[in-house]
């Protein structure tokens, strides 16, 4: 006599407001995309709009980690929480300044 065991497979709970996973990457891409378009400006001779934008996506990626669930702030997750959002901020105040000390040449 045989018999068959089917096994159910199992798969992950999907929650109303499970978001894509693709989802959780675009507070990280909204950061390189203001960083490199901040780049460009400074590369086109507009060091302080250029500066201003830097620390501008630098410090809506100290936001985004602050406000946002672990499972939506993609790769701007590296250390604890605090650390990454005092850091960030660290680097935007610390472009902000140097943006608005430095000389236009």
């Amino acid at each position: 006599m045989t018999t068959e065991v089917h096994r159910r497979r199992r798969r992950a709970p999907r929650g109303g407001g499970a978001a894509p996973h693709w989802l959780g990457q675009l507070p990280y891409a909204i950061v390189l995309c203001g960083v490199a378009g901040g780049l460009v400006l400074c590369a086109l001779d507009y060091y302080r709009k250029g500066s201003g934008l830097m620390a501008a996506a630098v410090l809506f990626g100290a936001l985004a980690r602050f406000v946002l669930p672990p499972s939506q702030v993609g790769m701007l997750e590296t250390r604890k929480k605090w650390l990454d959002v005092a850091t960030m901020a660290g680097f935007a105040t610390a472009i902000a300044v140097v943006a608005w000390v430095v000389p236009h040449p």
